[in-house]
């Protein structure tokens, strides 16, 4: 499996949630239809539930007929060296240097769209910061290609979707956030706060809360989007827009 498809493997399993997959799993076919290949992105912040979210919609899909080939930016990050390229903290390096868009493009996403028997699903371990190229094989049946992760909506990506799903759940993750910086602190003042300074140099917050709230405020990926889930609780998520 290609490194980045890290989904829970036991999700959730709600009435709620069932419906709602299943009502994604729809619109996905309703732009499928007499179609041999569909590209479908998952996009949201770190932690939102993009692979889960990905992987719950497979079984849908495959029910309908369609073949599917699964695949993440995560598995086509740049290097260490080249994602910190304009430092740490750098919340444009983070949008910028993070992944190997032209092999997205190039190798993946052309190639798919254009009938192809052979793609690349993933070109770099994140972990091992060393290439990993993992090629599929697709058979002439119906496909879909479900892509999940950060800044899809990017111009570089965007006119390759036929569905774009967004998820948001900026409550839920930023709950987990305020729980971390806070949790277990020294009851000085001053050991308080120097462990909070710690804590935000050791998240590079600047990098990924402000690379992320300046994608959002550049493209508005929620109204991008063909279908937007708030996935705040896990258990009861909600479409909360659908075009």
């Amino acid at each position: 499996m290609p490194v980045g498809l890290d989904g829970n493997p036991v999700p959730i399993v709600t009435e709620t949630r069932a419906a709602v997959l299943d009502r994604t799993v729809e619109h996905v076919l309703s732009r499928a239809a007499g179609r041999q290949r569909v590209c479908v992105a998952v996009d949201g912040r770190t932690g939102v539930g993009k692979s889960t979210f990905a992987d719950e919609i497979v079984p849908g899909l495959r029910q309908a007929g369609f073949a599917t080939v699964r695949s993440t930016t995560d598995s086509f990050h740049r290097p260490l060296v080249e994602r910190m390229r304009l430092g740490p903290t750098s919340a444009e390096g983070y949008f910028v240097d993070s992944h190997q868009l032209d092999t997205i493009v190039d190798e993946l996403l052309v190639p798919f769209r254009d009938g192809h028997d052979r793609v690349l699903v993933a070109a770099f371990d994140e972990p091992s910061d060393a290439p990993d190229r993992q090629v599929v094989e697709v058979d002439a049946s119906p496909t879909v290609l479900i892509f999940d992760g950060l800044f899809v909506h990017r111009r570089e990506l965007a006119n390759f979707w036929d569905v774009t799903i967004y998820l948001e759940a900026d409550e839920r993750l930023d709950r987990r956030w305020i729980d971390y910086l806070l949790a277990a602190l020294p009851d000085s003042p001053s050991e308080r706060a120097g462990a909070i300074d710690d804590r935000l140099r050791g998240a590079r917050w600047p990098r990924y809360r402000d690379g992320w709230s300046n994608y959002i405020s550049a493209v508005q990926p929620s109204a991008r989007a063909s279908i937007s889930i708030d996935n705040n609780d896990l258990s009861a998520p909600a479409v909360a827009r659908e075009t």
